[in-house]
């Protein structure tokens, strides 16, 4: 380790809230902690509607393939976008348009009118924005912060996400219950306008810094070839993309089934089951913080993703909702230890100039191979049942990332 990590490392707690110093961060991570919480009062809505429109878990399947296929084809280049254009103008636009297709949802359901395809249509576009928004914004938070404040500032977004999934779930679910779905989307809509007023209120300079001397095609090539030729890089987005398809996918898509079928929960306490997940990722946002001051950040997220595996496992059996409850708090602690890291280690083994690139490859990972991991749970949870397709995720994750962790040893040694 050079000089200057170890000092960093050892500064790690003291600089733990270390981008709050800075009045634009503030102002952005405020507006991001109101807009997530109106996300997942989206998530945990459209959720329960369409199993509760159809009863298929398949149709789970189905809309998630809808909002995350844009995702996969159209990431990589968002990432690109990212590093080139006006970061201010592009995730105002967006923000506008996600408010939008949240109104356009909230109409649809309150005018009784909505339908299984309508919901598949505006997943889908909200799939093609997310692609252009988020890379952008997430790069954002270099520009606000700069490299010493780095590591903070995507541990505090982090938690604003996570502190979200605590709230948004059980506001959701309890104006669910009260008024119906459409005044959940309608919220979201509301609450997009908090991203849109802080990114106008910022007066840092976010906008492109130098123009492009190459083609949008080879710089997309430029950030590809990087990651080949990055052996510990590529691991580390490796082990994002099989925990996204084979364990993230798995629960998420199938929680209102496990939640109705299994676990024979309301509205309101489905939405507890989300925040209980939320209130374990922010004790692994506390591990992450740990691990970054140790220098220990590879054998975390390694740790991460075992626990991950035995959870979700724990999860196929569990028979009551006391135990699936601490079994979700786990998996939480343990998501958040394996993602949030590699969401940190991506951005720092890659250089400046490609940081949005790197962002988009770890976003790809993540959000871009979701729809095909959703299809897979939702066809095999038709077919096999909820329990059995748990179960399998799990052991088929667990045996994949014991193995990448042997071909890849490095990864278990970042600090």
């Amino acid at each position: 380790m050079s000089q200057t990590h170890t000092t960093q490392a050892e500064s790690r707690p003291a600089r733990a809230f270390g981008a709050l110093q800075h009045r634009d961060f503030r102002v952005f991570w405020a507006g991001a902690c109101i807009s997530f919480i109106g996300s997942w009062v989206q998530i945990v809505t459209m959720g329960w509607l369409v199993y509760q429109m159809t009863g298929s878990k398949a149709a789970l399947g189905i809309i998630g393939l809808a909002g995350g296929l844009p995702v996969t084809l159209l990431m990589l280049f968002g990432g690109v976008i990212a590093d080139r254009a006006n970061k201010r103008v592009l995730v105002l636009t967006t923000q506008v348009l996600f408010s939008l297709n949240a109104f356009a949802l909230a109409l649809l359901t309150g005018l009784g009118i909505i339908q299984v395809w309508h919901i598949v249509a505006l997943s889908f576009l909200n799939g093609v924005l997310f692609a252009a928004d988020g890379p952008a914004r997430q790069s954002i938070v270099y520009d606000l912060v700069g490299p010493d404040d780095l590591a903070a500032g995507v541990a505090l977004q982090s938690a604003a996400f996570n502190v979200a999934r605590v709230i948004g779930p059980i506001i959701g679910s309890l104006i669910y219950g009260a008024l119906g779905p459409a005044w959940c989307f309608a919220l979201n809509g509301v609450t997009f306008a908090a991203i849109v007023a802080a990114v106008l209120l910022i007066r840092t300079d976010i906008g492109r810094r130098t123009e492009p001397t190459d083609s949008v095609w080879d710089s997309f090539v430029e950030g590809l070839r990087h990651l080949r030729s990055n052996r510990t890089l590529l691991g580390v987005v490796s082990l994002t993309a099989v925990t996204s398809v084979l364990a993230f996918s798995s629960y998420a898509t199938l929680m209102p089934a496990l939640a109705q079928d299994q676990l024979r929960v309301s509205e309101s306490r489905y939405g507890l089951l989300f925040s209980v997940i939320g209130l374990g990722s922010l004790a692994g946002a506390y591990l992450v913080g740990r691990a970054a001051a140790a220098g220990r950040r590879g054998a975390l997220m390694a740790t991460g993703a075992c626990l991950f595996a035995v959870t979700l496992l724990g999860l196929a059996a569990a028979a009551s909702v006391a135990v699936a409850l601490v079994l979700l708090f786990l998996l939480g602690m343990a998501a958040i230890c394996e993602l949030a890291t590699a969401n940190t280690l991506t951005q720092s083994l890659a250089p400046d100039s490609l940081r949005g690139r790197a962002v988009a490859a770890h976003m790809f990972a993540m959000a871009g191979l979701q729809p095909f991991g959703a299809l897979l749970a939702g066809t095999a949870a038709e077919r096999f049942g909820v329990p059995a397709t748990l179960a399998g995720s799990a052991v088929l994750f667990w045996i994949l990332a014991l193995a990448l962790f042997a071909t890849r040893p490095e990864i278990l040694r970042l600090e």
